[in-house]
């Protein structure tokens, strides 16, 4: 299974950090600059249909704009993502709280979790350093010794007492994803639809077993480095997680709580080491965003947090290129060596990746050789029968 190194040795991070300021990622500095015109070149692909470039028919764009649907949310404290109960899972006054050993909340939450949604399901200790200094409009995010979490015109509290995070990694299709950049790539959006549906019914979940819970998507704390201290993945040369059972075709979802749980063991080692050897994502990236080399302390600009060792992808021209293209990009996941379909000759692979790091130049080469990652024809996916990926 390989090794299992601990989080601080694996990321180390200097005396530089401090928690990142919300109004300071690549979407919310766009958002300044434009304000309700952030996401305007998604009106664009109209242009495209009319123009009848392939991958943007009037179906494909509706495709992807209708998996939305659910992702019905603004942000922290609303929708599924309600710091408050929602009233459909309540414990009587006169039950007791379900209160057993960490391993026993351990393992039913999971199970919960994953039947909710969820590719996979870890734990860890809340981490402070994850958490933004402010939300996206400048609001403070502090910690206070109060039962339960509540958001007003000043600040935005989390209780001092929710010492646990559950960190969720929700599915993205291998089929789909590789038809980036067309709408066609609709799993980013189903993605996020996941996330708030998955978060929510899990946080309402646990409310209803007696204990409090915050469930939250990107909003309120950075999802990759709890959802590495959680066990799920490493994080890659693309700054994103990758997972061993899926790659980076994940999203990320977290709840915040007083239950007490386990912390989830690191997952294997053999991501970064292999990214370390294959620049391929780097390569195609379309805006030259992701950074060759090794991992620095160096952040590209602003929407950096610096501190940890890492890859630090240039986030701002990366939104760019998302208005240049007029949808959401993702070619870095559908170029990842480890964006792959279900199968023997795979696992194997990933065994190696694991256990013997030296034949990793190797499977890089060879990746780009046999041609994964290849873009599939946007005019044959509506004749192609649906296959679950």
């Amino acid at each position: 299974m390989g090794k299992r190194i601990p989080f601080e040795e694996y990321y180390p991070i200097n005396e530089e950090y401090k928690r990142f300021d919300g109004r300071k990622t690549a979407f919310s500095i766009k958002r300044q600059l434009l304000g309700a015109e952030t996401f305007s070149y998604t009106k664009k692909v109209w242009d495209k249909m009319r123009a009848g470039a392939p991958g943007f028919s009037h179906p494909d764009i509706s495709f992807k704009n209708a998996a939305n649907t659910s992702d019905n949310h603004d942000g922290a404290n609303t929708g599924y993502y309600s710091w408050e109960p929602l009233g459909v899972s309540v414990k009587p006054d006169e039950v007791p709280r379900w209160e057993k050993t960490p391993e026993e909340h351990a393992k039913v939450v999971k199970k919960a979790g994953q039947y909710y949604g969820a590719v996979n399901v870890g734990f860890t200790k809340m981490d402070k350093r994850w958490i933004y200094s402010h939300d996206s409009n400048g609001k403070p995010i502090v910690f206070e010794d109060v039962e339960t979490g509540y958001i007003n015109d000043e600040k935005i509290v989390i209780p001092e007492s929710h010492k646990h995070v559950i960190v969720m990694t929700i599915p993205m299709e291998f089929n789909e994803n590789s038809y980036a950049p067309t709408p066609i790539e609709v799993t980013s959006n189903m993605g996020y639809a996941r996330m708030h549906v998955t978060a929510g019914t899990l946080a309402e979940f646990i409310r209803g077993l007696g204990w409090n819970a915050i469930p939250c998507g990107n909003d309120t704390a950075l999802s990759v480095p709890m959802a590495a201290q959680a066990g799920l993945g490493h994080v890659g040369r693309n700054g994103r997680l990758i997972t061993w059972e899926n790659g980076p075709l994940v999203r990320i979802c977290k709840v915040f709580t007083d239950m007490p749980l386990l912390q989830s063991p690191p997952a294997p080692s053999g991501i970064i080491e292999f990214c370390e050897s294959c620049e391929k994502c780097a390569k195609h990236c379309p805006s030259q965003s992701i950074p060759y080399g090794p991992r620095t302390y160096d952040p590209q600009n602003e929407s950096n947090n610096p501190g940890p060792l890492k890859w630090y992808c240039n986030e701002q021209s990366c939104f760019d290129y998302w208005h240049e293209v007029t949808t959401g990009c993702s070619i870095c996941f559908r170029m990842c060596n480890f964006t792959k379909s279900k199968g023997l000759s795979h696992d194997i692979v990933k065994w190696f990746i694991r256990n013997v790091p030296q034949l990793n130049g190797f499977f890089a080469y060879t990746d780009e050789l046999l041609g994964y990652g290849k873009m599939s024809d946007p005019k044959k996916y509506w004749d192609t029968p649906f296959e679950r990926s």
